[in-house]
């Protein structure tokens, strides 16, 4: 998978970001990239997608996906090619039209937006893969993870990949937030997880299946997080029971 190397700019003062103008700034920047580049990520499936599938292989899910953060399709491309139902929400209309090309079935709005228009407990699976580092704060990650429970059946799962605080470029650039960094003009501006940060997201919402940690590329690698949760088959079981041990696998192919 090809990787991009971000590079920091020095810290300087200035006026913190409306955070109301975050879905148009991380519009404008992946416009930007996909306009460049409309093989940004590279072709076919992600590591992280791959990874996903492996885990959920042995287990019983159903056919429909939802990924947050689509961009222009490829790990979408790859569900649909395995006989998968799949569709996108993505804030670049430059991304969401290359995906669009591919034939399928993407919107071009916030990923709160999108996640609103679905009916309650109707998708099985929802994956993201370095979204939910975006510009999002606390509170956004908050209603993320409310309706990403909302719109699963009991029993769906939840996967998503982020950047982790181990990351050799944590706390370059100005403070953005908690754990949020500012890499303009040569980058977003990224929410770095912890594990404690995961586990908060996850209480009361959600079982951990499977996680790891390490780094992802090779020229450029970034430290990362996979994560796959489960939705309770029984309201409130999130609650009750203690979410499965995270464990430390070797790298995945």
């Amino acid at each position: 998978m090809r990787q991009v190397p971000t590079v920091p700019t020095a810290p300087r003062s200035t006026a913190r970001r409306d955070p109301a103008h975050a879905p148009r700034r991380q519009a404008r920047y992946w416009d930007r990239r996909y306009r460049a580049d409309p093989e940004f990520f590279g072709p076919g499936p992600s590591r992280f997608l791959r990874w996903t599938l492996a885990q959920l292989r042995r287990r019983p899910v159903g056919r429909s996906w939802l990924e947050l953060g689509s961009g222009y399709g490829r790990d979408l491309v790859a569900l649909r090619d395995l006989g998968y139902s799949v569709r996108g929400v993505d804030v670049s209309r430059v991304g969401t039209a290359l995906a669009r090309k591919a034939g399928l079935s993407v919107v071009a709005v916030p990923a709160l937006d999108g996640l609103a228009t679905l009916r309650p407990e109707s998708v099985d699976v929802v994956f993201s893969n370095l979204f939910l580092n975006m510009e999002f704060s606390e509170a956004e990650h908050d209603r993320l993870f409310d309706e990403i429970h909302r719109v699963l059946v009991p029993g769906g799962f939840h996967a998503y990949s982020v950047r982790s605080v181990a990351d050799r470029w944590y706390g370059r650039g100005p403070k953005a937030g908690p754990d949020s960094f500012d890499l303009s003009p040569h980058g977003p501006v990224l929410h770095f997880f912890s594990r404690e940060y995961a586990r908060r997201l996850r209480k009361g919402r959600f079982l951990c299946r499977k996680f790891w940690e390490g780094k992802e590329g090779r020229e450029f690698a970034i430290s990362v997080l996979y994560i796959l949760e489960q939705k309770p088959r029984r309201p409130g079981a999130g609650r009750r029971l203690r979410s499965a041990r995270a464990r430390t696998r070797p790298t995945p192919s």
